[in-house]
């Protein structure tokens, strides 16, 4: 009896921790921008005048999975003096229940659609129970790494002492002037945010496998 509890134990330790807390999280579901859903994706802009900025989900960019996919877009115009940079336009999520000390981990699955001459980014910000921001994990720059082909890319970060809900956060920006004009488009798509097994719940799912083992024998 004592064996087949510790097998259950693991088991449900291991559910928990692989559970996507992401709703939308292939972004084929209507996106929000009034952040009046702040558990959907909801989408962010600023920029000089002239810059053309998207954050969609129905632009019919190929999807990896599904039939949406999260397209993310600044393009400068030269006719204008500011040529698109200082920009930025993305999406952000809140994840509520975050238990400090725990480990988190946010990926998503992106690749380049159309040119990449600007940063695209991922990061995890922290907030406490009274809405205030207590420090993020990130951003990790992922544009040097984008190719025609979907990629997955993925941060981890511990929420520190305080810490009850997250936001995934994940943008393109043109704060670098580094070209005529500002031109960058990313897909987006299969985006995660899971509890990462701590220490001791690895060590329980371990010893539950050899509890099987042993009892097949």
């Amino acid at each position: 009896m004592r064996k087949i509890a510790i097998l259950a134990i693991a088991m449900t330790a291991g559910a928990a921790s692989g559970q996507n807390l992401l709703n939308n999280a292939g972004f084929e579901d209507d996106l929000g921008f009034d952040f009046s859903n702040v558990t959907n994706w909801n989408g962010f802009f600023g920029g000089p005048a002239g810059t053309f900025l998207e954050a969609f989900n129905d632009t019919g960019t190929a999807p990896r999975s599904g039939a949406r996919a999260l397209e993310l877009t600044i393009q400068g115009d030269a006719n204008f003096p500011t040529d698109g940079f200082g920009a930025f336009t993305g999406h952000v999520q809140q994840i509520p229940g975050i238990s400090e000390g725990a480990e988190y981990n946010l990926s998503i699955w992106s690749r380049s659609n159309g040119n990449v001459t600007n940063a695209a980014e991922l990061r995890i910000e922290w907030f406490d129970a009274a809405d205030n921001n207590i420090g993020s994990t990130g951003n990790l720059e992922f544009q040097d790494l984008l190719t025609s082909d979907y990629q997955q890319f993925s941060i981890s970060g511990v929420a520190p002492a305080g810490a009850t809900r997250a936001n995934a956060v994940v943008a393109v920006q043109s704060f670098l002037n580094d070209g005529i004009i500002a031109d960058i488009s990313i897909a987006v798509d299969d985006a995660e945010f899971v509890l990462v097994p701590a220490p001791a719940s690895a060590a329980l799912l371990g010893l539950g496998g050899l509890v099987a083992a042993r009892r097949r024998r």
